[in-house]
């Protein structure tokens, strides 16, 4: 198996909406009926779980489901800082009903993002959204998020710069949080992996908000090991000339409440909703770069339970047989260290 070229994976989540805007309109199968729903919002979890490992995970309490890294491994406690992850999540068999629709999400904290004269925290998300279209067939849109994580109240109220690579068919949601949904919506069958990358730095010099602060979110999608598609489709810079590099923080929690940790998860299809997954079989794996020149490191510990997000699905239980990849399986949902 090769370990980052390609790594046959699987795979994050309830809140009043607090922001209402024209939503994705995705082709449905014949005869099924569209629940109109705001699906450009991948709420936090305002009600903080307890301590790692010790909070429920069931059929009637389902989580968001997948591999977490928090920097807790057993009664220890560990942190680090990244530059950049990349996720894997892939499917051999996935079932979540004709016309069903529910996320990927690759969730992280970024810290010393430079917002103005200010620097904060803030929780960018790479989300691919995924509807079935039939038996074995889905199409996945590219979308995401960011969040004002440097206090309970924050918001996106600064001054922001979208969709630097054009790729945005639409983004907002200022004050409130960001937004973008990507130009591309691929279409493909089973097996199929799917690929998130996000990174953060400083903007070089030479191009547009030169020194600012950005967070850049890239989706690829394959079918048995080819290329459907798939690109860089969003970068968003911050007002202000950052002093150093924002870093991806893992261990400990943040000035929103919740915890800094890296989690790939399988979620509801935003707003807070959770989702039932009729069966699934697959594996998911991420991984980090410390410095732009560093190799990819799988991360040393992961967890079956994403705590930060909102949405949640049910249905599914995770395991692990080799460190650093989680398997996906139909069961009950479940929180356990993986690895």
């Amino acid at each position: 198996m090769k370990l980052f070229a390609r790594v046959f994976l699987v795979p994050i989540c309830a809140l009043l909406l607090v922001f209402s805007s024209s939503s994705l309109a995705f082709a449905s199968p014949a005869g099924a009926v569209q629940t109109p729903m705001n699906v450009q919002q991948f709420i936090p979890n305002r009600n903080p779980v307890p301590d790692i490992g010790l909070y429920t995970c069931n059929s009637t309490t389902p989580c968001p489901m997948g591999v977490a890294d928090y920097g807790v491994n057993g009664n220890s406690n560990y942190n680090y800082k990244a530059v950049s992850f990349t996720s894997w999540a892939n499917f051999t068999s996935l079932d979540i009903k004709n016309g069903g629709q529910i996320t990927i999400q690759q969730n992280l904290v970024d810290y010393g993002v430079n917002e103005g004269n200010n620097a904060g925290e803030y929780w960018p998300q790479d989300v691919p959204y995924l509807t079935q279209t039939g038996t074995g067939a889905f199409t996945v849109q590219e979308l995401d998020n960011i969040w004002n994580f440097s206090s309970t109240t924050a918001q996106m109220g600064g001054t922001i710069y979208p969709n630097l690579d054009g790729k945005c068919s639409q983004d907002g949601g200022q004050p409130t949080f960001y937004y973008c949904e990507g130009k591309q919506s691929l279409s493909t069958t089973l097996p199929m992996e799917i690929k998130m990358v996000t990174v953060t730095g400083k903007v070089p010099v030479g191009q547009a908000h030169a020194g600012a602060s950005y967070v850049q979110f890239g989706i690829w999608v394959y079918h048995s090991g080819t290329l459907v598609g798939g690109q860089n489709f969003d970068k968003v810079a911050f007002s202000g000339t950052a002093a150093s590099a924002p870093k991806i923080h893992v261990g400990g929690k943040n000035p929103f409440g919740l915890y800094n940790d890296a989690e790939t998860v399988l979620c509801g299809p935003g707003g807070g909703r959770s989702h039932h997954i009729v069966s699934i079989s697959g594996q998911i794996s991420e991984a980090y770069q410390a410095h732009k020149s560093s190799a990819l490191t799988l991360v040393t510990h992961a967890w079956s339970a994403g705590t930060d997000t909102a949405e949640t699905v049910s249905g599914v239980v995770m395991s692990s047989t080799t460190s650093g990849t989680g398997i996906a399986s139909s069961g009950t949902d479940n929180n356990v260290q993986l690895w």
